[in-house]
C-alpha cells in the first residue's frame, strides 16, 4: 500500500535525485541540516545507531542502555553532544523489522559500507 500520491512520488523522486548529486559528507551534512529540523535529524541518527547496534547483535536492553541520554548534574555544562531524546522500544522494533527484510534498504546500505 503506497502512502504517497503521484505528485508526492514525483517530489520524492526529485529529492532522491538531489541527494544523489551530493559529492561528499560535507555537502550531505549541509543539505540535511537545511532539509531537516534538529529533531528530525536526531530521529534519523537514532535509527541509524540502532541499526548498527542490531547489526552487531546487541539486544534491545543493550541498545537502550547504549543510546540512553547522558546523565547531567547541575554543575555540568549543558553542551552535551548526546541528544536528550531516549530511543523507544517501538523504534528499535521498527528498525529491527526493516533490518530483517533481506531486500530492504538497510541491508543494501550496510552491505555497501562493509564492502568499502
Amino acid at each position: 500500500m503506497n502512502k504517497f500520491d503521484d505528485t508526492e512520488i514525483e517530489a520524492l523522486n526529485s529529492l532522491y535525485e538531489a541527494i544523489l548529486t551530493l559529492k561528499d559528507k560535507e555537502e550531505m551534512h549541509k543539505f540535511f541540516m537545511d532539509l531537516c529540523s534538529q529533531n528530525e535529524l536526531c530521529s534519523m541518527l537514532h535509527r541509524w545507531q540502532i541499526l548498527l547496534l542490531i547489526n552487531e547483535g546487541k539486544s534491545y536492553e543493550e541498545i537502550i542502555e547504549t543510546l540512553a541520554p547522558a546523565e547531567s548534574d547541575d554543575n555540568s555544562p549543558k553542551t552535551s553532544r548526546r541528544s536528550s531524546t531516549r530511543v523507544s522500544s517501538t523504534t528499535i522494533s521498527r528498525v529491527k523489522a526493516c533490518y530483517n527484510n533481506l531486500e530492504g534498504g538497510y541491508r543494501t546500505a550496510l552491505s555497501r559500507l562493509e564492502d568499502k
